[in-house]
């Protein structure tokens, strides 16, 4: 039931609207002066009020200008002296609706109930504005708090890695120098076969370990990237890399090397990952007796599709899912390294926003694919 408050020093005419609305299924309050209607609006949540212009002590526009910033209130000002200037002048001023009297209470009650249906829509959606505002409010307060949790844990986590690599790092290298020092002190020459052997054993687990915490940090050292991506001419990196790899790799394979396009990128990382796909595709395919590897580009749809392909020892396509995996070796017996390569990949590919997946067959070789965004 809607709360309807009357307005008017002219009782009869509240009586008679008090009666008519009351039959139209409305709760209706009068009032015969500005106190007693300020004394109803404050002890009552009104839907609407009804107000003659012509009131006692001061006009009806007065009133209105005076009470209806405080009370969120839709008003209809009813008057026996109509004027064009002064309907434009209340409903400028926040008014509602603008009726003339004599009332024709049929039109009078469309309007009402059309006014309070739209007042209603308003606080409505003002309602839910403020209550997504809060809500946005606090989502952002808990955002802030998680994202302040999350920079001391990184700082957390940066102290962990600095102590992790003093603490495994130095030990590994305490065994190397100790084993060069046992070598030059015990004189171990050609005739002490069996004492080489095993100082071998010792120095080959003491680098694999050291390349394993350094890949491992690598990967845990690795943040979100957050400054400007430059412009990046793959085809002189790529070919940089190469050569470089010639230099100091000994191997026979054939590698080719497409034409290659410029993207923005992290010049540090995207080398990171051609290097290391460029130097899995030697070691794979170092069995073959013409190993053959060629790097290319090609365009997809708002990005670039970058393409590494060898032709050795391959892979079964069941374990795709896993090959990116951390310490995933799919051949750990016939190749040397750590597991740790291609899972650096992965996360740096992501970082910039890309995807890298592969396709291979036993012993006939593999293609890993890496895109990055245009």
């Amino acid at each position: 039931m809607y709360k309807l408050l009357i307005i008017d020093d002219q009782k009869g005419i509240l009586q008679m609207l008090r009666r008519r609305f009351a039959k139209l299924d409305y709760e209706v309050f009068t009032a015969e002066n500005k106190d007693s209607a300020l004394r109803i609006l404050k002890s009552e949540l009104i839907d609407l009020v009804l107000l003659d212009y012509m009131m006692p002590q001061v006009s009806g526009f007065d009133f209105f200008l005076n009470f209806h910033k405080k009370y969120d209130v839709p008003v209809i000002m009813m008057t026996a002296h109509s004027s064009i200037n002064l309907a434009i002048e209340f409903m400028r001023s926040g008014g509602t609706d603008f009726v003339e009297k004599p009332l024709d209470i049929d039109v009078l009650h469309l309007r009402i109930e059309r006014a309070i249906k739209q007042s209603q829509l308003v606080k409505n959606q003002t309602t839910a504005k403020e209550k997504a505002e809060a809500e946005l409010r606090e989502s952002n307060t808990a955002l802030l708090e998680k994202t302040e949790k999350l920079e001391q844990k990184n700082e957390e986590l940066d102290a962990f890695t600095a102590t992790v690599s003093h603490d495994l790092k130095a030990p590994v290298r305490n065994i190397m120098g100790f084993i060069n020092l046992l070598k030059r002190k015990l004189k171990i020459d050609d005739a002490d076969k069996e004492v080489q052997e095993y100082f071998s054993f010792i120095e080959d687990g003491a680098t694999k370990m050291n390349n394993l915490i350094t890949e491992l940090l690598n990967f845990a050292q690795m943040k979100e990237i957050t400054k400007d991506l430059e412009l990046i001419d793959t085809q002189r990196l790529v070919t940089e890399i190469v050569n470089s790899i010639n230099l100091n790799t000994e191997h026979n394979a054939q590698i080719s090397i497409g034409l290659l396009p410029k993207i923005k990128g992290d010049l540090t990382l995207i080398r990171q990952v051609f290097f290391n796909l460029i130097h899995n595709a030697i070691k794979y395919s170092r069995t073959k007796e013409k190993p053959i590897i060629s790097i290319t580009a090609d365009r997809g749809e708002n990005e670039t599709i970058f393409a590494v392909e060898d032709n050795g020892v391959g892979f079964n396509m069941e374990y795709t899912v896993r090959l990116f995996n951390m310490f995933v070796r799919l051949h750990p017996n016939e190749f040397e390294g750590t597991g740790v390569g291609l899972a650096n990949v992965k996360r740096i590919v992501e970082r910039h926003n890309g995807r890298i997946w592969a396709s291979g067959q036993v012993d006939k070789g593999a293609t890993f694919y890496f895109s990055l965004p245009d």
